[in-house]
């Protein structure tokens, strides 16, 4: 942030982004004097919430006399203020200590609860895309002459069912021929490495490609045209802020929600989490969108050899309690990282 703030300036404004926190009020500069941070008059203290005013980092309502923090305000509060202590980490552990990866699809389901119940918000989990997911096993089952059922089973445990449009020329031996050359060749890769070497094969050989291959790849061709499905937004504890004075109008909640759980968007957060591992926040206007601007974001994308794969985080009014938030989301992420460490890793065999 490129605005400086004197010592006096932060104080106050530490002061007014926890008590409107806490009580979702504007803070008056009569409170601000009252909590004895700083030995001044609250003339004084006016004068300063004047200067935070004027460079953009409280504003004040039009029905009250006191003053909320602006998007920037927040902003300067949570890079200035919040630090994750060991005591953070020791709770944390304790929380987790059950959690285990036996099975994915139910380990991000309960850390999704387990992130709305702890923040009192909403926890989600965007899982990976199969394309990055480790290939266990694919068999490929005929229903009619043109239409396949294709199974794919991650290293990670996670089944995926698919239908896919095939050549009617392709015959029940070919899927079944196709299906054992994935599996021999291809097994502890990603969909994304196979599209990858099967193109260079066909490049490199050209006009000595053999029949075979040319079946793996007609019959493939739909599998990885669509092997960005599978992504799923996993939330829970929307009960949680239904409550919250500002979502009296539970339609703009119910507005985001909905645009939250359509891919584009979930995809948009994660592109965006993808360029740095650290945690993401997201207030207000950050989010694109009128309609949701007294909400707030908090993400973090997890990984798997290195690489980010999904993200999970909270969705909360933006005066949420972000001194206890981010360390849970930061915390939560790197715990789904090791798990992943431990199933379906690339040197997992």
């Amino acid at each position: 942030m490129n605005i400086k703030l004197s010592d006096r300036e932060e104080t106050v404004l530490r002061v007014i982004v926890d008590e409107y926190i806490n009580s979702s009020q504007p803070v008056g500069s009569r409170y601000v004097s009252k909590t004895g941070f700083l030995s001044l008059s609250p003339a004084s203290i006016r004068n300063i919430m004047s200067e935070l005013e004027d460079k953009g980092f409280i504003i004040q309502p039009h029905t009250s006399s006191g003053r909320v923090p602006t998007d920037t305000g927040f902003k300067y509060y949570i890079d200035k203020f919040i630090a994750i202590s060991s005591n953070d980490i020791r709770e944390l552990e304790n929380e987790f200590q059950d959690l285990n990866a036996v099975n994915v699809r139910s380990m991000f389901d309960s850390i999704s609860r387990k992130l709305g119940d702890l923040t009192h918000s909403i926890g989600f989990v965007i899982s990976p895309k199969l394309n990055t997911m480790y290939l266990k096993h694919i068999e490929f089952i005929r229903l009619n002459s043109d239409t396949v059922l294709t199974v794919i089973v991650t290293k990670s445990g996670i089944v995926h069912n698919m239908l896919m449009n095939i050549n009617e020329s392709i015959k029940d031996n070919d899927l079944v021929r196709v299906a054992n050359y994935l599996n021999e060749k291809f097994k502890d890769k990603t969909l994304l490495e196979v599209k990858e070497q099967l193109v260079n094969e066909m490049r490199d050989k050209k006009d000595k490609v053999n029949e075979l291959t040319e079946k793996v790849m007609q019959v493939s061709q739909n599998l990885f045209n669509d092997a960005d499905f599978g992504s799923e937004i996993i939330l829970h504890g929307t009960s949680n802020i239904i409550g919250q004075p500002e979502f009296k109008d539970t339609e703009k909640l119910k507005d985001f929600l909905r645009a939250f759980e359509e891919k584009h968007f979930a995809y948009q957060i994660l592109e965006r989490c993808m360029r740095e591992n650290g945690v993401k926040i997201f207030i207000g206007s950050d989010l694109g969108s009128d309609s949701v601007e007294e909400l707030g974001l908090v993400t973090k994308p997890y990984l798997r050899d290195d690489k980010t794969i999904g993200t999970l985080g909270v969705i909360g009014p933006k005066r949420m309690k972000y001194p206890e938030v981010i360390p849970i989301v930061d915390f939560t992420a790197e715990i789904i990282t090791n798990l992943l460490k431990k199933l379906g890793g690339s040197n997992e065999k």
